[in-house]
């Protein structure tokens, strides 16, 4: 049961300030592996998929906008955050999942 559980959910920590005033550091997502997201979601993904030198391993972002080949447009609620206007879009590989609540 709990391989199982491992590999439909995960808990993720926010770090940095660019989904403020909705997350802040050290907020805990439990996220869904696996689910597709839906405009209004909040998703992680593999930074380095989309901005080779990142520092993160992985970025949380609200989905602007689904792309026909399952990509997404994303931005983060800061007005200062790096988001799909600096990158562009998340291909669907990247995304690890959606995040379903905090804890």
């Amino acid at each position: 049961m709990t391989g199982w559980l491992r590999r439909r959910w995960r808990l993720v920590v926010v770090r940095g300030e660019s989904m403020a005033p909705t997350l802040r550091d050290g907020d805990r997502l439990v996220v869904r592996v696996g689910r597709r997201p839906a405009v209004g979601d909040l998703v992680v993904f593999r930074a380095r998929d989309v901005v080779p030198d990142a520092d993160l391993a992985w970025m949380v972002k609200s989905v602007h906008r689904l792309e026909p080949d399952g990509a997404v447009t994303v931005r983060g609620d800061n007005t200062h955050s790096q988001d799909s206007r600096h990158f562009g879009v998340v291909p669907r590989e990247a995304i690890l999942g959606v995040a379903r609540g905090r804890r």
